[in-house]
C-alpha cells in the first residue's frame, strides 16, 4: 500500500483508534488512564503502519472533546453509577443498624428490668415534646374488681 501523506494517514488512524477505544470504556477510565489508552492506541496504529516502514514512539492523549450527546450518556451514566452505589451504602447501614438492634433485644431479653427501663426512656423522649398524648394499653385483669353487692 502506497501512501503519499503519511502525517495525515497516521492521524486519521489515530483518531479512529482513539474513538474505538475510548467507545469501549467509561468516562471514569478515559479521564484516569490516559498512558494506559494512549499504549492501547499506539499499538491500532503500529499493527496499521508497520508496512509503511513508520515506527511509533509514542501516543499521548492531551485533550478529548467529546460530542454533546456522548457527553450526556456518559453523565447519565456516571449518575446512575453513583445513585447505585448510594442505594448499596444504604443497604449495608440498614443491615448494620438491623444486626445492632438483634444484638440490643437479646442483651435486654436478658434482664425484664432493662425492658422496663427502656419503654421508661421511650416515654420520657415523647412526653418532652409536649404535644403528644400517651395512651397505655391496660388489660382488665390487672384493675382491681369490684366487689359485688349482695341484693
Amino acid at each position: 500500500m502506497e501512501v503519499e501523506e503519511y502525517k495525515f494517514a497516521i492521524m486519521q488512524l489515530a483518531q479512529a483508534a482513539l474513538r474505538d477505544v475510548c467507545g469501549k470504556v467509561e468516562l471514569d477510565t478515559i479521564l484516569s488512564k490516559r498512558e494506559e489508552m494512549g499504549r492501547n492506541i499506539k499499538s491500532i496504529v503500529e499493527r496499521e503502519t508497520k508496512e509503511w516502514g513508520i515506527v511509533i514512539i509514542d501516543v499521548k492523549i492531551k485533550d478529548i472533546q467529546l460530542p454533546e450527546n456522548m457527553r450526556r450518556m456518559m453523565a447519565n451514566q456516571a449518575e446512575a453509577e453513583r445513585s447505585r452505589r448510594a442505594r448499596v451504602i444504604l443497604a449495608l447501614a440498614e443491615e448494620q443498624a438491623a444486626g445492632n438492634l438483634l444484638a440490643a433485644g437479646k442483651l435486654i431479653d436478658q434482664s425484664p428490668s432493662a425492658i422496663k427501663l427502656r419503654l421508661y426512656q421511650t416515654l420520657a423522649n415523647i412526653a418532652s415534646e409536649k404535644n403528644s398524648t400517651i395512651l397505655f394499653p391496660f388489660p382488665e385483669e390487672v384493675l382491681p374488681r369490684e366487689p359485688k353487692i349482695k341484693r
